[in-house]
């Protein structure tokens, strides 16, 4: 150890205190650098130095922030046994720290496990010991939670606690907190557990697109539907027939709901759960991304005290909360305000909210019935989906009512062009309409990673509709990836809208029969930006990416369908 001591003397460390700490370490069978600890040995910056000088490796970086799916390379219970801790991986070698680089012991267990080149940093070992205790929460090892699994039934009768995940919790419950957890910490808005053949797969919907998070092992698999069921009250014995249901949790401080739908498939189960947090609903109608002049066509319309106000768009383009911002703007005292929903979302204090139970007979057309009876001022009504529907909430708006509800259609004009269709009187929906708004979610470029998009030529910003002379002074941008947004280059949404209030020449052409596209060429020559148009400009403000704008939008001068079928006369 003639090394050592020249190492050590060189830090004022004396050679019986070598031997002494020499000793202590074969006794107790710990590392030379544990003895160092124990016995008090220098400064704890000297002893890292000087560990780091004798092994020929690098300190370790910090431990905090350390991302889960690396914690995940290496399970808490290795990591407590041969006391080290992954702190990153690059190209196919995971980088680990430890206090005793030259275990060869460590280092064969490491590569078995990990299959994997392993580069070794050093770090003392109190430090990592704190590091493994502080980190390795909420991080569950999927290859561990198949051992001695059973079904666990044990679930509140109101809101069940999710909390940090317990070493005593069964594996089942490890992991369907688990999955709670990654649901609401990344922003997810549904969850997806999906069985195949000889596998099982969890995928989380952030930001409009589903990212796998973990596989599930299939030993397991029957107990973690099971353990869903019983949170949402559902028939565990059930297997050949859909099931919906609801869990109630309580995270920390925060309620938090989520539907579950329970579907047969070959290999199983499929679970899909949609988180409801009311937390992240937002009611503030100048935060839902509407252009200035949008927005004050959109609440003129609303604050008109009849007529019928409708939002379109595909499933997950924020409809809901559009609507539920219109309400909150317009509850107060004086209003008895009436919504039917399926289901109901989120709960509003003031507001009359009721469930669709088709299976008795409550659907939207008995609730809007209802509801004519019930002396209100605003009604809202999650869809129009058929003629009774729609002419019931065409008469309660020509009675004095003002009726909100959604469509799925693709833009303004296509939705009356889809009233028609349905069977409604054009001089009936004349006199109802007051405004159509079709939107979008548009996934916005991450500020930690937003670069300038030297692809996209000014002859493709032309392309989308900009003109040549402004495309050639523009400057877009895109997101290259970066740990904070998963590496796809985009984190968090952002609304557009196509407002198209019905003036007398839009009534003029749905009374002459016009097309949906021409239609659409009276609103924007009388003021209406389309979503086309609203997401170049969010493009001009360097907000979203020209990729996003082709992903989301059309071109303004495509065709919109034809024109609408004349009735015959009786």
């Amino acid at each position: 150890m003639a090394d050592l001591r020249d190492i050590w003397k060189e830090f004022g460390l004396e050679p019986a205190q070598l031997e002494s700490a020499q000793s202590f370490a074969a006794q107790n069978r710990v590392t030379l650098y544990e003895a160092f600890e124990k016995l008090e040995l220098l400064d704890a910056a000297t002893r890292v130095e000087g560990f780091c000088k004798f092994f020929g490796v690098d300190p370790s970086p910090s431990f905090e922030n350390t991302p889960k799916k690396i914690l995940r390379l290496v399970p808490k219970d290795f990591a407590k046994k041969y006391k080290v801790f992954p702190v990153g991986e690059k190209g196919g070698t995971v980088t680990v720290a430890t206090s005793d680089p030259k275990n060869r012991e460590v280092e064969t267990a490491l590569k078995f496990r990990l299959k994997m080149k392993v580069h070794f940093v050093l770090a003392s070992p109190s430090v990592l010991s704190k590091a493994i205790e502080k980190n390795y929460v909420n991080v569950v090892d999927m290859s561990e939670l198949s051992k001695g699994s059973k079904p666990s039934s044990a679930v509140k009768k109101d809101r069940t606690q999710i909390g940090k995940i317990k070493d005593s919790d069964g594996p089942v419950v490890k992991i369907v907190n688990f999955i709670l957890n990654q649901c609401v910490e990344k922003g997810a808005s549904d969850i997806h557990i999906e069985p195949y053949e000889t596998t099982m797969r969890c995928r989380l919907r952030i930001d409009g697109s589903l990212v796998e998070v973990t596989k599930i092992p299939m030993d397991i698999r029957d107990g973690l539907i099971s353990r869903i069921k019983i949170m949402a009250k559902l028939d565990i014995a059930e297997r050949r027939k859909p099931q919906d249901g609801a869990i109630s949790v309580q995270m920390g401080k925060d309620p938090i709901d989520f539907r579950v739908s329970i579907l047969p498939t070959m290999y199983g189960e499929k679970v899909v759960m949609r988180i409801l947090d009311s937390s992240n609903l937002e009611l503030d109608m100048t935060k839902l991304g509407f252009m200035e002049s949008d927005l004050k066509r959109f609440k003129t319309s609303i604050h008109r005290p009849f007529g019928i106000v409708l939002v379109t768009g595909p499933t997950g383009s924020g409809k809901t909360t559009t609507l539920y911002s219109a309400l909150a703007e317009l509850n107060n005292e004086t209003e008895n305000i009436m919504t039917a929903e399926d289901p109901v979302e989120f709960q509003l204090e003031g507001v009359n909210q009721v469930q669709m139970k088709p299976d008795v007979g409550l659907d939207f057309s008995a609730a809007l019935k209802s509801f004519l009876r019930q002396d209100p001022d605003i009604i809202l009504v999650g869809e129009i989906r058929d003629l009774e529907t729609g002419e019931i909430a065409t008469k309660a708006a020509l009675t004095g009512h003002l009726v909100m509800s959604t469509l799925h259609t693709n833009s303004a004009s296509d939705t009356i062009v889809r009233l028609l269709n349905m069977g409604l009187e054009a001089f009936n929906l004349v006199s109802a309409l007051n405004c159509i708004v079709a939107q979008r979610l548009l996934k916005t470029i991450c500020k930690s990673c937003k670069i300038k998009d030297t692809e996209t030529t000014p002859e493709n910003l032309n392309e989308l509709g900009i003109r040549m002379e402004i495309a050639q002074k523009m400057t877009v941008y895109r997101g290259q990836g970066c740990d904070v947004c998963s590496h796809v280059g985009t984190k968090g949404r952002l609304g557009v809208h196509e407002v198209m209030t019905i003036d007398e020449d839009i009534k003029k052409a749905i009374l002459e029969n016009e097309s949906s596209l021409e239609i659409k060429r009276i609103a924007m020559r009388n003021g209406m930006r389309s979503l086309r148009q609203n997401a170049l400009r969010r493009l001009a403000e360097g907000k979203v990416s020209a990729k996003e704008v082709v992903r989301s939008t059309v071109p303004d001068k495509a065709g919109s369908g034809p024109k609408t079928k004349k009735k015959s006369a009786a």
